[in-house]
């Protein structure tokens, strides 16, 4: 007996031996139900880089402090990372295995990232949610690639036409152009000497092609039928209202902003912008009356999206980013960010049911341009096809080739860039 106790013994103080070794191994009840102790605690954290700044930055962390207050689930945390650094930090996040659970991005780069399979597909969840329906199907496009839902938009805005009421009425137009033809006409009559009747920025960046895109979305093209001819017919129209005086020459090098000072100054009747500017406006010339519409058609009253979708990085804590992304997307608390912040919600429902948009006398021009708005391609190629759009505004625009010769030049490029 005493041999065998001594074995006993001996094989007790082996085990403990390779306990201490590994650190103290035991199976705990968060390895019974699948966790691992400091692991498990782990999961519950959720970290989001976001690009917002000001109000909406402001905004946007006092939900998070309150998502955290209500449940003791997950745990939020978001990160600031200026716009301009965005895709670069997840392109070196992708490397260096640092990336967060989820990620805020402009609607164009949604696409991007799920081709290079940064983005988890988030689709069973989405379909399982059950409320996709009740968002405007422009910025849920935005959100998908290759029929996938890789996030979900969660805040948008569109481009719609400004027009100065009293230039208007002293050249004799009731109402705003609704044609191209009508556009024209009252361009040329709204312009003398200090004003010029419309503008759209043709500046070399995003600008320019966001500004044309509703142009060529009207005419029935897009950016794989750039050498169709209602893509030239929409350059055309643009080119000759150049070529006649009634927008400047200098629209090629005048963004947004520069438009918008134009308009508060009175120095132009008639301009493409969106709703972020109508405070500026507001403040800048607050005597002035104006008024915003569809911007003018050729086949079909035609706007393109701008906004943020909120996007959950594969592999990461997809549970916990899921639900926090579907707490935000929330009716009231959706409708309360977007107005406080001022961009539209993606919300369809939210929108068309709130009077924050409906009887606010600027804004609520933009809630019909939202039903039809359009997001810039989505394709993961979107900066290089959006680069060969701007180079043919900027060859048009200026005289340098033809509206046909420019868009044929830019068609090649962009089946190049697809194709490769």
């Amino acid at each position: 007996m005493k041999r065998i106790s001594g074995l006993l013994l001996a094989i007790v103080s082996f085990v403990l031996v390779l306990s201490a070794c590994s650190g103290g191994t035991s199976i705990t009840d968060d390895e019974q139900s699948g966790g691992e102790g400091e692991a498990a605690e782990a999961s519950k954290d959720v970290t989001i880089w976001f690009h917002y700044t000001g109000k909406q930055q402001e905004e946007f962390l006092s939900l998070i402090d309150a998502y955290n207050e209500s449940q003791d689930q997950y745990e939020v945390e978001g990160e600031y990372v200026p716009f301009a650094d965005v895709k670069k930090q997840l392109s070196v996040g992708v490397a260096g295995g640092t990336l967060p659970d989820m990620a805020l991005m402009d609607v164009v780069d949604n696409a991007a990232f799920a081709e290079q399979g940064v983005l988890e597909d988030i689709t069973s969840k989405v379909e399982e949610w059950g409320e996709i329906d009740n968002f405007y199907e422009g910025p849920v496009e935005s959100a998908t690639y290759d029929g996938k839902y890789y996030g979900l938009p969660v805040g948008s805005n569109a481009l719609g036409l400004f027009y100065n009421e009293d230039l208007l009425k002293e050249a004799g137009i009731e109402e705003p152009p609704t044609t191209w033809d009508e556009l024209k006409e009252d361009a040329k009559a709204l312009t003398n000497d200090d004003t010029k009747g419309f503008a759209v920025s043709a500046v070399k960046s995003e600008e320019g092609a966001f500004q044309f895109y509703p142009f060529l979305r009207s005419a029935g093209a897009d950016y794989d039928s750039l050498d169709s001819e209602g893509a030239v017919e929409a350059m055309t129209l643009l080119t000759d209202m150049i070529e006649e005086g009634s927008m400047g020459s200098d629209v090629v090098n005048a963004t947004q902003d520069d438009l918008a000072r134009q308009f508060a100054a009175g120095k132009l009747a008639m301009m493409v912008n969106g709703p972020w500017n109508i405070e500026r406006l507001k403040e800048e010339s607050p005597d002035m009356n104006f008024s915003i519409s569809q911007i003018p058609k050729d086949e079909q009253y035609a706007s393109v999206l701008g906004g943020e979708n909120l996007t959950i990085i594969k592999d990461g804590n997809v549970d916990g980013a899921f639900d926090f992304l579907t707490w935000f997307l929330e009716p009231d608390r959706h409708e309360t960010f977007t107005y406080e912040t001022g961009v539209f919600p993606a919300r369809k429902d939210v929108l068309e049911n709130s009077d924050h948009w409906t009887e606010d006398p600027y804004l609520s021009g933009f809630v019909p341009i939202m039903d039809g708005a359009v997001p810039r391609g989505p394709s993961p190629q979107w900066p290089e096809i959006s680069e060969s759009i701007q180079i043919a505004i900027q060859e048009s625009l200026t005289g340098t080739k033809s509206p046909e010769e420019a868009l044929n030049k830019a068609s090649e490029s962009v089946s190049e860039t697809v194709d490769q």
